[in-house]
């Protein structure tokens, strides 16, 4: 297994006798990517190559509290990263004094993780008691309708077509922001000749490939107004055609930064986006409870054990899709009451 940062000479040393410990092969791999992130740092002049608590806490600040604040990582994987570290340092004879400034560290991290937990519960709670997606549904068509009433050449315009957009598709299918920052019109998202947009794309987290098939009629018509930006829509298969290879938020060749859409979305209902996915998986088994398990992880794209047997995930993906048609039903109702339709 190659590393992708070169190790500090005395990890290289530790790292033979991690590879042979009796560790699964995944979790091996998991290790060494951690261990090489670390290690990138280690190289910067972050933090010094002697495992114990300095180095761990160096890094632990420099993780979580970079000069760029978009390049900050959660407590959570912070602590898996000093997780690996310890592991290194386990396995390759490090003094149980240097370990245990290290586990304390990581013990810091996880309670840090432990406070946002309940932080996140507080905000999927105050948003489950205004309705969960039937509110975001009634903002997105608040937020349209305000758009609606301003002249075209209005920059606010614009700005609520971008969000009731970013809402619709996160709605639809939630996903992480890193990825839906990256998405780009005619590769990741999609226009079939009759209006249906698709959106399926290869993950940055996991390099797993998850996809959300054709979207809603109402997600695809909320794109089509935000390319389109006041343009006849007789006029959307030639924009559409124009804005090929083009980024689906700015609308040219750049992006924004992996967190935009999350600020974006805390903006518009407050909650940043992750909470959509947890929103999400918690439809899905009050909805489905014996089969939630594996339809949260295809509808989520999280990797799953049985991530190699084909059929399954194909019958589990065509499972997702049609539980989350069904729950979506109860959300916008016939008579459009969530407010996405006109």
């Amino acid at each position: 297994m190659r590393e992708k940062a070169p190790w500090p000479e005395s990890w290289q040393r530790y790292g033979g006798a991690l590879r042979r410990a009796p560790i699964r092969k995944k979790s091996l791999a998991r290790y060494i990517a951690s261990i090489a992130r670390c290690a990138a740092l280690v190289a910067n002049g972050v933090a010094g190559e002697e495992l114990g608590f300095l180095t761990a806490y160096s890094l632990a600040k420099a993780f979580t509290e970079p000069a760029d604040p978009a390049a900050a990582v959660k407590p959570v994987t912070a602590a898996n990263y000093i997780h690996a570290l310890i592991a290194l340092g386990e396995h390759g004879g490090t003094h149980e004094d240097a370990l245990d400034g290290m586990r304390f560290v990581r013990a810091h991290l996880r309670r840090q993780v432990s406070r946002e937990q309940k932080e996140k519960f507080g905000r999927i709670a105050s948003l489950m008691e205004k309705g969960g997606f039937a509110y975001i549904a009634e903002r997105i068509g608040e937020i349209r309708a305000e758009a609606d009433a301003l002249p075209d050449h209005a920059a606010r315009k614009t700005h609520l077509r971008q969000t009731a957009a970013l809402l619709a598709v996160l709605m639809n299918k939630p996903a992480r922001t890193s990825d839906v920052a990256a998405w780009r019109i005619g590769e990741e998202l999609t226009r079939l000749p009759y209006g249906t947009w698709r959106l399926a794309w290869q993950q940055e987290k996991t390099e797993h490939t998850t996809e959300a098939g054709g979207l809603w009629p109402e997600v695809s018509e909320l794109l089509d107004a935000w390319i389109l930006g006041g343009r006849p829509d007789r006029l959307v298969h030639l924009r559409y055609r124009e804005l090929l290879g083009q980024n689906w938020m700015t609308l040219t060749r750049s992006a924004h930064a992996g967190k935009w859409p999350s600020t974006r979305v805390k903006a518009a209902i407050g909650i940043p986006a992750h909470d959509l996915r947890t929103l999400a998986a918690d439809y899905m088994r009050r909805h489905a409870p014996d089969r939630a398990a594996g339809i949260i992880a295809t509808h989520l794209g999280h990797r799953t054990e049985q991530a190699g047997q084909e059929y399954r995930a194909l019958c589990e993906g065509e499972a997702a899709t049609q539980a989350w048609s069904r729950i979506r039903a109860e959300i916008v109702d016939t008579e459009g009451k969530a407010g996405v339709r006109e």
